[in-house]
């Protein structure tokens, strides 16, 4: 706190004991930088601080508070890891100042730029984000054809779901979190279109869309997507009338489908969806068959179908230490809150949840795998999704889907438990 605020505070206190009445103090007595500023406080200053974090899409909370609660933390490490500080979650000098320097709010000058031009970008943004930056990356979006709407400014899910497939084409990390990789391959695009949806039917007997070279998603038109409804529709996932445009409900369609035969659950439907679609004829969403997808135990295909989609539509959901809504999940939290969507009642921490499970031998779809890393035991799990991937909550990342050969993760597995 700088010697002028001291004395500002000084003089209230003074006349305030000598039944002056004054106005309150303004916010610049307040300023942000006069002093660290950490979890548990609740000042203005804190109002100001997730202000600035929210303008650079760190905090996603739906307004500042006045409180340095746990999200405001967890908001202050990523600002702090994104620009090369120690990540320690403590608002100083150093922090506050990268907040408030040019190299930490560089916005570009056009809001619609080009996928041929290199935008600027710091932080990393988010579900929730919003503000000039998500305007530029939705700009770049659409120009590369991942986008099917007008810029906002609004991290939104159709922007996740942008973003999501065009990590998916460029071989990232696909989280639908838009960070510096994902941020150097949108200027890299050098115009590059997504692979466009055909028009035209296949001629094979099946008039199948798996015989076609095309990947279709979110946004995607024409007589490809009527004919992926209609097969979708006749194994029972889809239940309206064909529209030749796909959206929300043609992904979770998807989704149901790819989860139910073993296959990634991102809602894009490729080569692999399309070819378990021309068998699916044997294939009844709502029976239990001898897949990977059906457990032991009787779980049904449906069930386990409907975890890993309830799971998905959290992806990008932040990290917090305790939390166990869609506001913030940690591992364990996220794994309790999955499996009650479905009825099913698991223990709350990855300890106990790890105890409760049926210890298996083969990982199928649904099972919640574990992995030792801070402590000795499990101390972190999520949920296996098949293809060799699992969905969890990740303190430096959120609610993502990560692979089970992943660096970090392989030498910290120690089994899968299943409800």
């Amino acid at each position: 706190m700088n010697q002028a605020t001291k004395m500002k505070k000084a003089v209230l206190t003074t006349t305030v004991a000598t039944g002056i009445v004054l106005a309150a103090p303004t916010i610049a007595d307040a300023a942000l930088g006069d002093q660290t500023l950490r979890q548990g406080m609740s000042h203005s200053d804190v109002t100001q601080l997730q202000d600035e974090l929210k303008s650079k899409g760190f905090f996603t909370y739906e307004k500042s508070t006045g409180y340095y609660g746990t999200i405001t933390t967890d908001a202050v490490r990523k600002f702090q890891k994104a620009n090369g500080l120690s990540a320690d979650g403590i608002a100083g000098p150093k922090t506050i100042g990268a907040l408030k320097g040019g190299s930490s709010s560089q916005k570009a000058t056009s809001s619609s730029p080009s996928t041929s031009t290199n935008v600027s970008y710091s932080g990393i943004l988010r579900v929730g984000s919003s503000g000039n930056q998500v305007k530029q990356l939705q700009s770049q979006l659409r120009s590369a054809g991942f986008l099917n709407k007008e810029p906002n400014g609004q991290f939104d899910n159709a922007t996740k779901d942008a973003v999501t497939s065009f990590q998916r084409s460029k071989n990232l990390q696909v989280d639908g979190i838009a960070g510096p990789q994902t941020f150097a391959a949108l200027n890299n695009t050098g115009g590059s279109k997504a692979p466009a949806p055909s028009n035209q039917t296949t001629k094979n007997t099946n008039s199948s869309p798996s015989a076609t070279s095309s990947i279709l998603r979110v946004g995607s038109r024409g007589a490809a997507v009527t004919e992926l409804q209609s097969q979708l529709r006749s194994v029972g996932v889809f239940n309206q009338n064909p529209t030749g445009y796909y959206g929300n409900d043609t992904r979770d369609a998807v989704r149901k489908f790819q989860s139910a035969n073993g296959l990634t659950a991102d809602g894009i439907a490729g080569p692999k969806t399309f070819a378990k679609l021309g068998q699916g004829s044997t294939y009844k969403p709502n029976t239990e068959v001898k897949s990977e997808t059906v457990s032991n135990n009787n779980n049904s295909g449906a069930t386990v179908t409907n975890i890993v989609a309830e799971a998905s539509k959290h992806i990008g959901t932040p990290y917090v230490w305790g939390g166990g809504t869609p506001s913030g999940f940690d591992c364990s939290g996220f794994i309790q809150y999955v499996f009650k969507q479905q009825g099913i009642s698991v223990p709350r921490t990855a300890a106990s949840q790890y105890s409760a499970g049926k210890s298996v031998s083969s990982l199928q779809v649904g099972d919640v795998v574990f992995f030792e890393t801070y402590k000795a035991g499990p101390s972190h799990n999520g949920i296996y999704i098949g293809n060799n991937q699992f969905i969890h909550s990740g303190s430096s990342s959120g609610v993502t889907i990560t692979s089970m050969d992943n660096s970090y993760w392989k030498p910290r597995y120690i089994g899968a438990k299943r409800f």
